[in-house]
């Protein structure tokens, strides 16, 4: 089994993790900034609201107070203490923001308390009187589990206009009835299923019907009983009685936060007795210790009098309040979070793949700069070796009848010093960011026929036929003398690789040169190599038939100079050789 090749990592681990944390660092601090300050907002709204809830409850307390003046209803300590359940009964869900609950209590002047936040069943009379609205208690006649359950379905009761909308839905209605002695007997639950209806089959149905504007008829398909709750204490002659309204503290916000609101000793603990409170003139005389915490608030109730003969009753209203702003900022910015974690990682994995880029790149800069240096060495240590034996032997016997050839050696072998010199420096260019092109229109026949006659006496010391064929209008725009050292630099390729007696065709016209020569395929694993700087690469048939020496800087030569152009370089196998492309 073959065994899979290790990825490399150019990147230092140590260097991913400082971003990793950076980042990590950053996002922390500015969700953590952005948590605190949404939090204070929540605080802020929270306080606001309780503020908002006390007004809106002692404006329907006025209003109420003046209905009853307004029948000449004697307003006296029952119908206080009626009233304000009413008041806190329908008013049980106002002002509530996520993670909040809050409840109140009533005290008389006396600083007994008549009237306080909790489960309730209230009802207004038909006409007003000394006693004000009905008021149960439900805890004084359910069990907890009995509440619970009656909590559940209270959350479903009523019906949104949106239903309207529907062709179907279904709903949730209670009915409650008393006994002769004006306590409980039974309280019933019941879901029913609506629908649509036609005109005539409204008209023509026994059961409940519904007209909507007169215009679009609903009926009751079906109603059906699931929960009731009997007064196993009442008395008999029940009686239905109208509309009230059935009321848990914080149902508002689902069946768990009355749960929560009624396990919460904090909420619930209300005295029945304070040391303090309001005076006739709503000062307050008296303060006691609970009034301190941040999270209550303390107002006073002014009535109508009739029992004190002082023309005002003074009552003391006390809201308590508990929230959660953290836990509300936390749920509010879920979202934000989850966004930033993923712009986080999105970042992390740019900067990832960035340095990891740039790392390789430094490393394969590096590679190439040993690669280069080790190959202009050895190239450099062959003539000056030549050279260091010549000038030996002439330093030894310098009368030797050999002087003019060993002179001659060591000019030749200079001139190939300078030639590797001249292509380091020519690499160099190239790679280099301030390169500017001298662009101009350039006949490319021209270019190609002096290039082409350059070669004539290396080709015909071996015997390689050249064929040149070039459209007359034919011309490429770009820099002279760069293009002429690429094509210098296909052509002595076409050369080098041919066979003794072998042939070279150039052609050309306005889309592409191309330039075929006979000799040695190159395998074709190694295609994609043939423009790598100091690869020589082998031959089909071994190490080639040309015994010149290359540094294997030509085609990458000629490439990055194409490329400088907009030009592309392709290199393929032909059935007797190899094809040089060039399109522009």
């Amino acid at each position: 089994m073959k065994k899979e090749k290790k990825k490399i990592r150019y990147m230092p681990s140590g260097v991913l993790k400082k971003f990793v944390f950076v980042f990590a660092a950053l996002y922390l601090g500015i969700m953590g900034a952005a948590t605190y300050l949404v939090q204070g907002k929540f605080a802020q709204d929270y306080q606001e609201a309780l503020q908002s809830v006390s007004e809106d409850i002692r404006w329907i307390q006025t209003q109420m107070e003046q209905e009853a003046a307004d029948e000449g209803v004697d307003i006296g300590r029952e119908w206080v203490g009626n009233m304000m359940y009413y008041i806190l009964a329908v008013n049980a869900g106002a002002g509530e923001l996520p993670y909040m609950l809050w409840s109140a209590a009533v005290w008389d002047e006396a600083g007994e308390k008549i009237a306080e936040s909790g489960p309730v069943y209230t009802m207004i009379p038909e006409k007003m009187n000394e006693n004000g609205p009905l008021v149960w208690r439900l805890d004084e006649w359910l069990t907890e589990e009995e509440m619970d359950q009656l909590a559940g379905y209270d959350a479903k009761i009523g019906r949104s206009t949106d239903v309207y909308e529907q062709e179907e839905w279904t709903e949730y209605q209670e009915s409650v009835s008393m006994d002769r002695n004006g306590e409980p007997a039974e309280i019933t639950v019941r879901r029913e299923n609506w629908r649509k209806a036609e005109p005539d089959e409204a008209e023509n149905w026994i059961g409940k019907v519904m007209t909507i504007n007169n215009e679009q008829s609903y009926i009751c398909e079906d109603s059906e009983e699931i929960w009731t709750w009997e007064n196993p204490s009442a008395t008999k002659g029940r009686e239905e009685i109208g509309f009230g309204t059935l009321s848990f503290p914080a149902q508002a916000q689902g069946e768990s936060c009355w749960k929560e609101w009624k396990q919460d000793q904090y909420l619930t603990g209300f005295p029945d007795q304070i040391q303090g409170g309001y005076s006739a003139d709503g000062e307050e005389y008296t303060e006691y210790a609970a009034d301190s915490v941040d999270a209550e608030l303390t107002i006073p109730l002014l009535f109508g009098d009739a029992d004190s003969g002082s023309g005002v009753q003074t009552c003391t209203m006390k809201f308590r309040m508990t929230s959660h702003p953290w836990r509300a900022a936390l749920d509010y910015m879920k979202y934000v979070y989850l966004s930033g974690a993923l712009l986080l990682l999105a970042c992390i994995l740019i900067v990832w793949r960035t340095l990891e880029k740039s790392y390789r790149k430094s490393a394969e800069t590096e590679a190439y700069r040993r690669d280069f240096t080790n190959a202009m060495a050895h190239e450099m240590k062959t003539p000056l070796s030549v050279i260091r034996a010549f000038a030996e032997n002439l330093k030894e016997n310098p009368d030797t009848g050999k002087k003019e050839y060993y002179l001659d050696q060591i000019v030749g072998q200079t001139e190939e010093m300078d030639d590797i010199v001249k292509e380091m420096i020519q690499v160099s260019k190239l790679d280099g960011e301030a390169l500017i092109l001298q662009k101009e229109k350039i006949p490319l026949c021209g270019l190609l026929e002096k290039e082409v006659e350059r070669i004539a006496p290396r080709a015909e010391e071996r015997r390689i036929t050249v064929g040149f064929q070039c459209a007359e209008d034919a011309e490429v725009e770009g820099d002279r003398k760069l293009l002429e050292k690429a094509f210098r630099c296909l052509l002595d390729n076409a050369v080098s690789h041919n066979r003794e007696e072998g042939r070279i065709l150039v052609t050309a016209d306005r889309e592409k040169c191309v330039i075929q020569n006979t000799g040695d395929r190159i395998p074709e694993e190694d295609l994609p190599r043939v423009f790598e700087m100091l690869w020589t690469g082998k031959r089909e048939n071994g190490e080639g038939t040309s015994k010149e020496r290359h540094l294997g800087m030509g085609l990458y030569l000629a490439q990055r100079i194409f490329r400088l152009h907009g030009m592309e370089l392709k290199v393929e196998n032909t059935a007797d050789g190899v094809q040089v492309s060039v399109i522009w």
